[in-house]
């Protein structure tokens, strides 16, 4: 591999008014040719350490849970001091872009990605800089829900609240289909509520009573100069707000429904919705992947976002719930899909001549042993309500009121004849449908109902296989040990790379 170069570019905020440039350095030196773009570019030869980056699914040798946002670092020369006047950049949340080629490859067309990540910080020592780096879902690490109520009413008028009411706190948001919410009260006067922009307000409960809802509002004048009817309420859907005609007696609640269709409010929709919201461009997330996990599950989900809550812990709730994952490819394009057992045509064939290093792990996520129950709690009630209810609330609603969540379940007890410790695997979700959760259950019991293994393996690995084998990706494993002398299929759920050294540590499950 001596002929294989790779180049940095590092993009550095040079003052204080956000002015960037474009650091160039390579494992060798390169200049780009006077007809390439950018002509005539000079990649100084410090890149040390190309790249080493860690990243999984979920977190260590889990196949489910939160997601982790990927770390690593990479390593520039500087025994001369050169680049001690780059300690005055800013590096913290700007782009870093590696890419791998053949010496003298043309300029960019001979060259690949090798990932693309984001900057938190650079160390400098006596002989080098380090920058440390972190995968794109880092810039998902930060609160959905960014627009704040001015509290400058000036009742009657106004959608803002009161500096005493709700001043300061986030306008709320719902993706898909949400039961009970509670919405904010923004206007004190006309008792005018708010639910984020929405493709209806199904209902809305006083002290868990159904109010009577009249027509909808074409605008926002109407809907201020109009009030509803006592005991009604009337939606102004595209603003986002329902009007009470009449002072509640109790907790407002609300079921609402956004999404034009129904199509638009599966798992797969909502991470597309939510990662648009926190400013990750339509072009760098991956169609084809939408598209093949709504196949998998084109189920109605729901979540109700009224606090601080950041990107990415919505969508790991909406993932969960359909048992997907998401992240960023080494291309800084956002995937996902389910984690399905392997199958298919494999990205990558490993063998024992490619290991230096094959270790058989147990799964820390309790799906060590098989589980002969899968429980799924899905229909999520916004706003538990035990007390306080109207006297109109039948027993069937009051029960459903007072839970937060209804259970699925699906069971296999001949599991345990094999293994008697084996457990129960329980998912919280936000699944809508008892019907889909039935479903999910099933598929969870049968993913989970047999033994899975869990390998760690070290690779010496081209850097064509560097660049194909990724998180999600479906590998072949034959070895001489362990029973894999015949092969097995393995997904990638944990992938660590040393571009230095050409070399993976993969973390395999199947």
């Amino acid at each position: 591999m001596a002929d294989h170069v790779y180049l940095a570019e590092i993009t550095a905020a040079i003052d204080g008014a956000g002015t960037t440039t474009v650091l160039r350095y390579g494992t060798e030196g390169h200049i780009t040719a006077p007809g390439e773009t950018p002509p005539n570019a000079f990649y100084d030869p410090r890149l040390r350490q190309p790249g080493s980056l860690a990243r999984n699914l979920f977190s260590d040798r889990t196949t489910s849970g939160a997601s982790r946002i990927g770390y690593g670092e990479i390593t520039l020369i500087n025994n001369d001091g050169a680049l001690d006047a780059l300690a005055g950049y800013g590096f913290d949340g700007q782009p870093l872009v590696v890419l791998t080629g053949p010496r003298g490859a043309p300029y960019p067309s001979g060259w690949t990605v090798a990932f693309t990540g984001t900057m938190e910080s650079a160390e400098f020592t006596a002989t080098e800089v380090i920058i440390r780096l972190r995968d794109r879902l880092a810039e998902l690490d930060k609160p959905v829900l960014q627009t704040l109520y001015a509290g400058n009413n000036s009742l009657p008028n106004g959608l803002e609240g009161t500096a005493d009411n709700i001043k300061g706190q986030p306008k709320p948001r719902a993706y898909g289909s949400v039961f009970n919410v509670s919405p904010p009260l923004v206007n004190t006067s006309r008792l005018i509520y708010e639910t984020g922009s929405c493709k209806s307000v199904d209902a809305v409960y006083d002290r868990g009573a159904a109010l009577t809802k009249g027509a909808d509002y074409s605008s926002q004048s109407d809907m201020e100069s109009n009030a509803p009817a006592a005991g009604n309420f009337r939606v102004w859907p595209a603003g986002g707000y329902f009007r009470l005609g009449s002072s509640p007696a109790g907790q407002i609640t609300a079921d609402v429904t956004q999404g034009a269709a129904a199509g638009n409010r599966t798992a797969a929709q909502l991470l597309k919705q939510i990662a648009l919201d926190a400013g990750i461009a339509a072009g760098d997330i991956v169609a084809a992947d939408v598209a093949a996990l709504d196949a998998l599950n084109s189920a109605a989900v729901g979540v109700w976002v009224s606090d601080t809550s950041t990107a990415v812990q919505i969508m790991d709730a909406v993932a969960a719930s359909v048992g997907a994952w998401y992240g960023f490819d080494r291309s800084g394009r956002l995937r996902m899909g389910r984690l399905d057992a392997p199958a298919g045509t494999p990205a990558g064939a490993l063998d024992q001549h490619d290991t230096i290093g094959l270790e058989r792990v147990t799964a820390s996520d309790g799906t060590a042993l098989p589980i002969w129950r899968a429980i799924v709690n899905h229909a999520r009630n916004w706003t538990p309500q035990s007390s306080d209810l109207a006297g109109s609330v039948g027993d069937a609603r009051k029960a459903w009121l007072t839970e937060g969540t209804r259970v699925s379940k699906a069971e296999n007890s001949s599991v345990k004849a094999k293994h008697k410790l084996a457990g129960e695997l329980t998912r919280d979700t936000l699944l809508v449908a008892s019907a889909d959760a039935d479903t999910e259950a099933a598929r969870l019991l049968a993913l989970y109902a047999v033994d899975r293994e869990v390998y760690r393996c070290k690779v010496e690995a081209s850097p064509a296989l560097c660049s194909a084998i990724d998180l999600g990706a479906v590998v072949s494993l034959t070895h001489n040990r362990f029973g894999l002398t015949g092969g097995k299929l393995f997904r990638v759920i944990g992938v660590t790379t040393d571009y230095r050294t050409n070399r993976l540590e993969l973390t395999l499950w199947g």
